[in-house]
């Protein structure tokens, strides 16, 4: 600690001294003098050493927490902790090379959608009128956009009104516009045990602190949602109550109907994550937890994880009361969503070839689902025919971390528990298999085969980190 007693020291005029703290601490971290996971010193031990306040300690504490370096444990101690961001980039491959990617959640891509995506292309390449290449208004999107939007939306079972309707560039963007409509440093957000990336790296962003909840086979437990509504002030709740990242459960029509009356009576609002919803169109009788919630609930969805990944258009519906003020968090954000893409999905839902490549996608699905039963049935906890994911149970005699490296070193990637994991939430013995992975259906085949291999073998005696 000597070394930040000296950059207390070296603070400028005007500087606060729990900033410079943060500062040599973030170096620290970043120079490896501080490994991931590593229990920082207590914060009376530091502000001894230090000759300064618990206060200026604590504030330290708080700022490095909330930018995602350190998780503070209650009982346990203070622990450096990588960015969301920075574990997701080792646990999904941002470039495959030779790899066999099953870490990166995205549909099975075919000549199909490489067709249909061309044909389109030209299609507007060819129009002299294209004020989707000229306008930069209004902000909320093209009212014949929203207005088709609509009745997609309508057939995942929500009616809304296009001026409830925001378009936004995908469905992480979506619920981003939602949080920051909502939530600050002051107010408390519950999530999933086991939730996307994405609100976990919003927390950080954003501020507000992230619990998460207790889940069972069908998702959340109502309980625990109840309880800690009752016992504490909790802003909103974020849920994908279908095909659930990572874990692919489906939350049962009657489940949300209970999660929806337990956030009416606190009088707390529901971000309802429904990017995979497109998959269970007609396959299911269960309504987004939004349609029995309006007055509360922002509901997203998108074209990425359906229909094609680089149509990144996603529809954001909001309660009329935040209508306004998160269209003006739009507005700054990114001030409107590509009209462009809102073009080609508002042609692709009047033409049908929006559905017909959901159709595509979950005969597709269903195929590689049934090869990861059929070659990994022993080690599968869940999935789901219509999930782009499976989650794999970790044999007793595996650790998660060790066997990646053994999976990597055979050219396959698959994603460790750790990004869905918010903060203070115990680790799973699970991974994550993507089936979306760009090869064909016997390289699928073998690819799974060398999981189940590594799987079924014992590890190295002395492993060479």
């Amino acid at each position: 600690m000597q070394h930040w007693k000296q950059a207390l020291s070296a603070a400028r005029c005007g500087e606060t001294k729990y900033k410079r703290l943060v500062h040599a601490i973030v170096a620290d971290i970043e120079q490896g003098r501080l490994g991931d996971g590593q229990r920082l010193p207590p914060q009376r031990q530091i502000a001894s050493a230090l000759g300064i306040s618990m206060q200026t300690v604590t504030n330290a504490y708080k700022e490095l927490e909330r930018q995602g370096l350190v998780r503070c444990e209650v009982g346990r101690g203070s622990f450096v902790s990588r960015r969301t961001s920075e574990r997701v980039a080792t646990s999904m491959l941002d470039s495959e090379g030779e790899l066999l990617d099953f870490s990166s959640a995205r549909i099975v891509h075919t000549l199909e959608h490489d067709r249909l995506w061309q044909e389109t292309c030209l299609e507007l390449a060819g129009e002299a009128e294209q004020p989707w290449m000229r306008a930069f208004r209004p902000i909320a999107g093209f009212e014949r956009h929203r207005e088709v939007a609509v009745g997609w939306l309508a057939h995942l079972g929500l009616a809304v009104e296009s001026r409830d309707l925001l378009l936004t560039n995908g469905a992480s963007h979506g619920i981003f516009l939602a949080l920051a409509s909502l939530a600050g440093p002051d107010d408390v957000v519950l999530c999933a045990g086991l939730s996307d990336h994405g609100v976990i790296g919003a927390s950080q962003v954003l501020g507000f602190t992230l619990r998460g909840l207790e889940m069972d086979g069908d998702g959340i437990d109502p309980e625990h949602f109840e309880d800690l509504c009752a016992n504490e002030r909790i802003t909103a709740l974020v849920c994908t109550p279908n095909l659930n990242n990572p874990t692919s459960c489906v939350m049962p029509d009657a489940r949300r109907r209970e999660i929806a009356g337990i956030a009416r009576q606190y009088g707390v609002h529901v971000i309802e994550d429904d990017v995979y919803g497109p998959l269970l169109a007609g396959q299911q009788k269960a309504r987004p937890i939004s349609h029995y919630l309006p007055e509360l609930s922002f509901y997203c969805t998108s074209m990425t994880k359906s229909v094609l990944s680089g149509l990144r258009l996603g529809y954001l519906a909001m309660p009329k009361r935040l209508a306004l003020r998160t269209e003006s968090i739009l507005r700054v954000n990114s001030w409107m969503a590509t009209p462009l893409l809102g073009e080609i999905a508002t042609r692709w839902i009047e033409g049908g070839q929006a559905e017909a490549l959901v159709q595509l996608q979950r005969q597709l699905l269903a195929n590689r689902q049934a090869m990861v039963e059929q070659e990994l049935g022993e080690h599968l906890l869940r999935n789901h025919v219509y999930s782009l994911n499976a989650w794999l149970r970790v044999p007793d005699y595996w650790e998660a971390d060790m066997l990646q490296r053994e999976l990597r070193q055979r050219q396959i990637a698959l994603t460790l528990p750790d990004p869905f994991m918010p903060p203070g939430a115990p680790r799973p013995r699970a991974m994550r298999l993507c089936v979306g992975a760009e090869c064909s259906e016997a390289q699928m085949r073998q690819g799974l085969q060398a999981v189940r291999e590594v799987f079924e073998q014992y590890p190295h005696i002395h492993q060479d980190f």
